[in-house]
C-alpha cells in the first residue's frame, strides 16, 4: 500500500507558489498487530513467546536509559535520556520541583534507509477537515434529527465540533431552507464531540439545516473558517 499525501500551501516560506506535502495516515497499529504480522509471515514462534521477548527487550532498554546510555533499538529507533527545565546559572543543581528527566527518540538510520528505498507514494486530493455534526437531539421532544423546539436545549454530537465563541462568525447556525439564518448564542457545552446549547427563541416555523462553523488548520495551511452541516433537515416544532 502506498503512502498517500496531499499538497497544501506552505505559509512558512515567502514564495506563494511553495507547497508542502502532508501525509494522510491510513491506519494505526499496536504491538498486538505487529505480533500478528510476524505470525502471518509463517513464524514458528508463538504469540506468547514473542510478547515475552518484547517485554524483556523493553525492560532492558529502560534500564540502559536509566543508566544514562543511548540505546539503538535494532536500527529502528535511537533512545536517549535528557533533562528538561530551566537552571538558574552554572552552579544550580537538579531540583525535582523545577526539572524532570525525560526520554528523547529519533528514527534509526536503518529504518529511514529502508523506508526511503522501498516505500511508494500516491498523491490524493487535499481534503480539509471540517466540523462533522452527526446527530442533533432535541431535548424537549426527545427526537433525533427531526424536531427543533425554540427556547429549549439542543445537543449536537459528532467530531471536530468545538469552536471559538470569541469569534462572531463561529458557532452553531440554523439555516432556513426558505432563506436566512439564525445563530445560537447561549452555549452550555463546547467540546469536540458534543455541543449543548439553547435553541434560539426567534426561530420561525419551517425546515432548517444545522451548521457548525469553526476555524481549523491543516498541515501548513493557516486557520480558516470551515463549515460542517448536519446530514438531515430538521423542522421547528411547537414548544412542549
Amino acid at each position: 500500500m502506498p503512502i498517500k499525501y496531499a499538497l497544501f500551501a506552505n505559509h512558512i516560506t515567502s514564495d506563494p507558489n511553495d507547497y508542502a506535502a502532508t501525509v494522510e495516515i491510513s491506519d494505526s497499529a499496536d504491538g498486538n498487530d505487529l505480533v500478528q504480522d510476524i505470525l502471518n509471515q509463517g513464524s514458528t514462534v508463538t504469540a506468547p513467546d514473542i510478547l515475552a521477548v518484547t517485554a524483556a527487550l523493553k525492560t532492558a532498554c529502560q534500564r540502559r536509559i536509566e543508566q544514562g546510555q543511548r540505546v539503538n533499538y535494532f536500527g529502528m529507533m535511537d533512545f536517549f535520556p535528557r533533562i528538561k527545565g530551566v537552571f538558574n546559572g552554572p552552579t544550580d543543581v537538579f531540583d525535582p520541583a523545577r526539572h524532570h528527566i525525560d526520554v528523547g527518540a529519533n528514527p534509526g538510520s536503518e529504518l529511514r534507509e529502508v523506508v526511503r528505498s522501498t516505500a511508494t507514494v500516491l498523491k490524493v486530493e487535499a481534503l480539509k477537515p471540517t466540523p462533522n455534526p452527526i446527530e442533533y437531539r432535541d431535548v424537549a421532544t426527545g427526537t433525533t434529527n427531526d424536531q427543533v423546539t425554540p427556547g429549549n436545549i439542543g445537543q449536537l454530537s459528532g467530531s471536530r465540533l468545538k469552536f471559538d465563541s470569541s469569534h462572531s462568525d463561529e458557532g452553531i447556525y440554523f439555516v432556513a431552507t426558505a432563506g436566512g439564518e439564525t445563530k445560537a448564542s447561549l452555549l452550555q457545552k463546547n467540546k469536540p464531540a458534543q455541543l449543548v446549547f439553547m435553541v434560539p427563541n426567534s426561530l420561525a416555523g419551517g425546515t432548517y439545516h444545522i451548521e457548525v462553523r469553526a476555524r481549523m488548520a491543516t498541515g501548513t495551511v493557516a486557520r480558516e473558517l470551515r463549515i460542517g452541516r448536519l446530514d438531515a433537515t430538521v423542522m421547528v416544532g411547537p414548544p412542549p
